[in-house]
């Protein structure tokens, strides 16, 4: 489309980005978008060159009309030296211009520019920018391009220095003025300018007019570069502590850091206004990092000069550096001319901080400069280079315009980031090796010395520490050096000795990735040596505690010492990865693979060693009871009231292995050795219950054994799976995975069950049943039933009402699928990411509408909430919020998921008023309102820097005030053959004109980025919108041409600008009066534009803008309302009709991808894992209202849940325990008595083979019985007549 008549043309992009997974109807109308944008820049170039074609083409270029090319090269100042004679009065002028400067007049220098700005644009005027000094800068290129009125830069020596004398009083100015600051700062707080970014850019523009840009820059350099010195000394000086030595240097740089980098922030703005990106570059390693590293030098100096002074190593006595530092590192091996003083371990850990501080500074500059300039920086080269190298010497801007002469311009060199504070070390390069090496053996050596007491002292048990008690305090550390691997993959805990060595690596760390270069390598070089030993000595202490397993140290240290050992082996490859990361090859000091290998091989010992124990015991002691297992005993035990011992305590011991494994290993670690462990020793019981030839009175106590174990292995199978399906059916693939070497316990446990069973129904059924199926079936010859799929029948037989044939068949569904869901997820060792974000989608997310319809949100209860609870409730709905918020794939999750929230709270009428922060909303409002102030925002920064343009230019307009106050003496001696015209006195109108213009302009750059506005908010939060206008029929009217969401977006755009406060802080821009009005002008015209009524009269200005946009474009507002709007409805339709099945049925890759982009959001971990606890410490609840229960409908949902309640509940209790299934008791006459199903289970068994069941009913003493009475019968008859033959003779 085209623009007709004076519609702005210049369309700028907002940095508005649509979410990673969103509907093809956005990304088509941002293609589209874009694709409009980009056409009308290119017309509006070409419109404006075919203007200055018209308007210059004659006097610059004779007939022939210019090409493009050379319109352009108008505009560049450089090309433009060669300058003409052009008229006698000049030399008058410029003393004209001279003597006006030295009078007293306020605003000469002003009015001055000013003049020589409009003889330069009006009239064509080309003044001289050479250089102040030819010396300086010889070759400064040249071009054949001609200028309307040029004055010759070769003139005569009077007219020159007349013209220097000008410029140089300029120029005084200009730099006086670039260097204001505020005054009366406090003491040492650094100095902060008062100019905004567009009046420094302003001034800057101006000394180009006057200056070449090279010495312009080079000025600006040397005065920037003061700038940061005065704030790093005033940072030096504000030690609020009153520290000393390194740490009074390692706290200054701390404060110097956020005011160097805000002041960089704001030059960045500036420079890249004005000066090319390679340029940029140049200036900034001079005048900030050139700054710092200077200053950083001296400061190191002066403290080596003081250390060297303090602790020196030869003087009989030892000085103290500070009271936290009561050890002097002995002093090192060197020449005697070296030995001059050793570092304390306190002054390793300032120097330590100090390049904490410097690394992260480092960091957030390379990101800043990369995101404003598109420079790679991030890495260690950036793929730009820069022309401004750094002088040999400091320059500095001065008043009268001389330069040092060191300050020269280069020829284009490679130019990079020069981030040179790594050299400020050099000198104490010997003293941290040796300090390194001698503070990290002495904390290896006193933490084993400790360890080794305490165990000579009888201690046998491993000390352990929760892995989060050890983290360094430092929080100048960035998060990259406390790396941690994912929760489900780090141990929980570790052995207090390891914990502490470790944490002192991890504190020396960071110097050690500081010193990469080649100087400081052999720090380096110390630290991955010391590292090497520390961990050799941890893993040597951990194997002989290991060896002392029996015999005289518990079980319970093997699983500690096993986390211990994969928690070194951890961290040692983080620090390998982090050493790793230099770009000389030199640098690549990293750790041999050898303690990682080392660490490796340890592990897989430590876990055979726990695994082969816990085995050996239940096979050796635990299983072995004479008593329970004498099955020739004629007599039953326990007169048949209760199962044998051994089971018993095989299932408690396993209990209490878990609760051990749980409470250090990682996650899946836990759950592997748990599933080994169980399935071999259900394997010994397989064995002895199929081979057992028991008593008569014996054979009931098999039956009740196996029950026994078939419950408690349905109780510990929900610890050993990962899903559901594992808990119930059988993988095919499992058998594959095992054949190929590899583990899978779920699949090996139910076979191992399935054969219990078999043996439980063949052997202890009644014999009237086994024979009815098993010998009909045979005498009939039927074929064997060949079953589809396999099946696990002994879930079936020990819990009919759970698991089910359907069930077993098809699997779980509906609320039994969510039940078994949830006690998985709280038989766990930890959170499951995965399997809590399937178990909140599942059913159109009926868990959290339980949680919330079970709560004070949408009930009403008498007793009284505590505020804690209040606080954690609303917590909890910003948690949900914010994760399903972020779930584009399933963008009705959200609404479905606060459903009895929203309509309780009647949460849809504050949407309406979302604009509205005066009145109190629920706290889901306050996130939905960031949500969409967000997406508003860009645009609000861009309107702002719309209407500063316009105040600049403006200004700009008003030349003629300017005329006005230039002196007669002044405009009397211009050339007349320049033709300057007067003042034409159209200012007001002119100004209106312009006020109009450009409100039309901002109002057509809202309505046409309105749709991409919309297209960046979340589809979740779309939908929401949409369902919540259906609750809003009271407001049709309002919400029909444009819809809630809409509603909303103006809305929350109005009030943005409304309060200018807020706007200042989001654009980092200071507004003044013009730009507040002209601000408050667009805001009533959006409000016009909404028909939105206020008290008053519309202003005549609000109804000119809306008329004239309406004019040029009939009823494109309404248009561009209708493409948003489409995107507020037609989307979520679009997303919901093709996505219908993939919701209903999310597989675990969905699954999986929904949970990389719920972790990648801020926080995103943090809010599952709070959801998680609340959802642990409410098990009960939960488990009540999926299974249909109504014992307790008086319950109530507690938020306030604390991680270590939730896992309290989840501990290990001995006595608890010992009779009981998880939380339920065992009651051994209901094992005994158990109910079994025989006419519907032993037909499933009809197709066994024949060897299987000729075996197991030869163990059966019912058919022993059975037999031995009918060879007894058979013999009856033979007996008889020998006894008759007998009486007869």
């Amino acid at each position: 489309m085209e623009w007709p008549g004076e519609f702005p043309k210049d369309h700028a992009f907002v940095e508005l980005l649509i979410p990673g997974v969103s509907s093809d109807m956005d990304f088509e109308q941002f293609l589209k978008d874009t694709e409009e944008k980009l056409s009308l820049n290119a017309s509006s170039i070409e419109q404006h060159l075919k203007e200055l074609q018209a308007k210059l083409g004659d006097s610059r270029t004779g007939d022939r009309p210019p090409s493009p090319t050379e319109v352009l090269q108008w505009f560049n100042m450089r090309a433009q030296n060669t300058l003409k004679p052009l008229s006698t009065d000049l030399l008058d002028f410029f003393r004209a211009l001279q003597q006006y400067l030295k009078s007293e007049e306020e605003g000469k220098e002003e009015v001055t520019l000013q003049l020589l700005l409009n003889l330069s644009a009006q009239c064509g005027v080309r003044f001289p920018c050479s250089s102040s000094s030819s010396s300086l800068h010889p070759n400064l290129p040249g071009s054949s391009v001609h200028t309307i009125h040029m004055v010759k830069d070769d003139s005569s020596l009077e007219i020159q220095e007349a013209w220097d004398a000008v410029r140089l009083q300029l120029r005084r100015f200009l730099v006086a003025r670039l260097s204001y600051y505020t005054s009366g700062h406090p003491p040492g707080s650094p100095q902060i300018s008062t100019l905004t970014i567009l009046e420094r850019v302003h001034y800057l523009q101006q000394l180009f007019f006057l200056y070449p840009e090279c010495e312009v820059l080079t000025d600006y350099q040397g005065l920037k570069q003061q700038y940061v010195l005065s704030i790093l000394h005033s940072s030096m000086s504000s030690s609020p502590g009153g520290e000393t030595g390194f740490d009074r240097v390692a706290m200054g740089f701390c404060n110097m850091v956020q005011h160097v980098t805000r002041a960089l922030t704001e030059e960045l703005q500036v420079l890249l206004r004005v000066a090319e990106p390679q340029v940029v570059l140049g200036l900034l390693n001079v005048a900030y990092f050139g700054a710092v590293t200077q200053e950083l030098t001296s400061q190191m100096e002066r403290e080596f000069e003081t250390a060297q002074r303090d602790n020196t190593a030869l003087s009989s006595k030892i000085k103290k550096y500070s009271a936290r530092s009561r050890a002097t590192v002995a002093p090192m091996e060197l020449p005697l001319k070296s030995r001059s003083f050793s570092l304390t371990s306190h002054q390793l850990r300032a120097l330590t901080q100090l390049a904490c501080v410097l690394l992260g500074f480092e960091r957030d500059v390379r990101e800043l400069i990369t995101n404003s300039t598109f420079i790679n920086c991030t890495g260690d080269t950036p793929t730009l280079k820069g022309i401004l190298k750094k002088p040999k010497e400091d320059s500095s801007s001065t008043t009268d315009g001389k330069k040092p002469t060191a300050d020269k311009l280069h020829t284009p060199e490679a130019q990079t980031l020069e981030f040179n504070w790594r050299s400020a070390f050099s000198r104490l390069v010997p003293h941290m090796e040796h300090c390194v090496k001698v503070v990290l053996d002495d904390v290896c050596a006193k933490n084993l010395q400790q360890e080794e007491a305490l165990h000579s002292s009888g201690h046998t048990l491993v000390t352990l520490s929760l892995i989060a008690d050890f983290s360094v305090s430092n929080k100048h550390l960035k998060e990259d050096f406390f790396y941690k691997d994912s929760e489900r993959d780090a141990p929980k805990m570790t052995a207090k000795f390891c914990g502490a060595i470790l944490t002192e690596l991890d504190a020396l760390l960071p110097l050690a990735v500081a010193c990469r270069d080649i100087s400081l390598l052999g720090v380096r070089s110390s630290f991955v040596e010391a590292c090497s030993r520390a961990a050799f000595a941890m893993l040597g202490r951990l194997q002989e505690r290991a060896l002392e397993v029996p015999s005289s140290a518990p079980l319970k240290n093997l699983p500690a010492l096993l986390a211990s050992c994969i928690y070194v082996q951890q961290r040692l490859e983080h620090y390998n990865v982090m050493l790793k990361d230099s770009s000389t090859a030199s640098a690549k000091i990293s750790l041999t693979l050898l303690p990682i290998q080392r660490c490796h091989e340890i592990v897989e010992a430590l876990r055979q060693q726990l695994t082969s124990y816990c085995i050996q015991v239940c096979l050796t002691c635990i299983l072995q009871d004479a008593e329970s297992h004498d099955w020739a005993d004629p007599k039953p035990f326990y007169e048949g009231e209760r199962c044998s011992f051994s089971l018993q305590m095989w299932f408690y011991f396993l209990c209490g292995l878990r609760s051990d494994l749980w409470a250090v290993l990682p996650s899946e670690l836990a759950k592997d050795v748990l599933g080994y462990v169980l399935a071999e020793t259900l394997q010994l019981l397989v064995r002895r219950y199929s081979r057992v030839r028991a008593s008569y009175k014996r054979h009931l106590q098999i039956r009740c054994d196996i029950t026994a174990v078939l419950l408690y292995v349905e109780h510990l199978m929900w610890s050993v799976s990962e899903t559901a399906e594992d808990v119930i059916l059988i993988n095919p693939s499992s058998e594959i995975t095992i054949i190929g070497g590899g583990s899978d316990w779920p699949y090996q446990i139910h076979s191992l069950c399935d054969q219990l069973l078999t043996v439980l129904l063949v052997v202890t059924a009644p014999i009237s049943f086994v024979h009815r199926t098993f010998m009909n079936s045979a005498s009939k010859d039927s074929a064997p039933r060949q079953l589809e799929r396999p099946v696990v029948r002994w879930l079936n037989a020990i819990n009919p009402d759970l698991f089910t044939e359907q069930v077993i068949r098809d699997g779980v569904m509906g609320e039994a699928a969510l039940a078994c869901q949830l006690k998985l997820l709280t038989s766990d060792p930890g959170c499951s990411p995965k399997l809590l974000l399937g178990m909140l989608l599942h059913e159109d997310c009926h868990l959290p509408r339980i949680l919330l319809e079970n709560s004070y949100f949408c009930q009403e209860t008498d007793s009284e909430m505590s505020t804690e609870n209040y606080k954690a409730g609303d917590d909890f709905i910003v948690a949900l919020f914010n994760l399903f918020s972020c779930l584009n794939n399933v963008p009705k999750a959200l609404t479905q998921a606060l459903q009895p929230y929203l309509e309780k709270a009647h949460i849809w009428k504050y949407l309406y008023t979302l604009a509205d922060t005066t009145q109190k909303a629920p706290v889901v409002i306050d996130c939905i309102r960031t949500l969409v102030t967000k997406s508003t925002n860009s645009i609000l920064v861009h309107l702002v820097s719309l209407a500063l343009a316009w105040q600049s230019t403006e200004e700009c307009s008003k030349a003629a005030l300017f005329k006005r106050k230039v002196p007669e003496s002044v405009l009397a001696k211009i050339p007349k053959d320049w033709n300057y015209g007067a003042p034409d006195g159209r200012g007001k109108d002119t100004t209106s004109k312009t006020v109009i213009s450009l409100a039309i302009q901002a109002l057509s750059f809202i309505f046409t980025n309105l749709p991409l506005a919309v297209a960046s908010l979340p589809l979740s939060i779309r939908f929401l919108f949409q369902m919540a206008e259906k609750h809003l029929s009271q407001h049709a009217r309002q919400l029909r041409s444009m819809g809630l969401l809409l509603w909303a977006l103006l809305g929350c755009l109005i009030q943005g600008l409304e309060d200018l406060d807020a706007l200042e802080k989001i654009s980092g821009l200071a507004l003044d009066c013009g730009a507040k009005d002209y601000l408050s002008l667009l805001r009533e015209c959006l409000q016009a534009a909404m028909s939105i009524q206020h008290k008053g009269i519309p202003k005549p200005t609000v109804q000119k803008v809306l008329q004239a946009l309406e004019e040029k474009r009939p009823k494109w507002i309404n248009m561009q309302l209708q493409k948003a709007r489409k995107l507020c409805a037609e989307s979520i339709f679009e997303q919901g009709t093709d996505r219908g099945a993939a919701a209903a049925e999310l597989t675990e890759q969905k699954i999986g991808l929904m949970l990389l982009e719920v972790c990648h959001k801020a926080g995103g971990c943090v809010y599952l894992r709070q959801i998680y606890h609340i959802i642990q410490g409410n098990e009960e609840l939960l488990m009540s209202k999926l299974n249909g229960s109504r014992d307790s409908p008086d319950l109530s949902v507690n938020f306030d849940v604390s991680p270590e309640s939730a896992n309290h509940t989840a501990c290990f209790n001995p006595l608890l325990q010992f009779d009981h299934i998880g939380k339920k008791r065992l009651d051994q006459s209901e094992v005994v008595d158990w109910t079994w199903d025989w006419p519907r289970l032993l037909p499933a068994y009809e197709g066994m083979s024949q060897v299987t069941f000729r075996s197991l009913v030869a163990n059966s003493s019912a058919f022993r019985r059975i037999f031995r009475q009918l060879f007894d019968i058979s013999l009856s008859p033979c007996l008889s007549k020998t006894a008759e033959g007998r009486e007869r003779e």
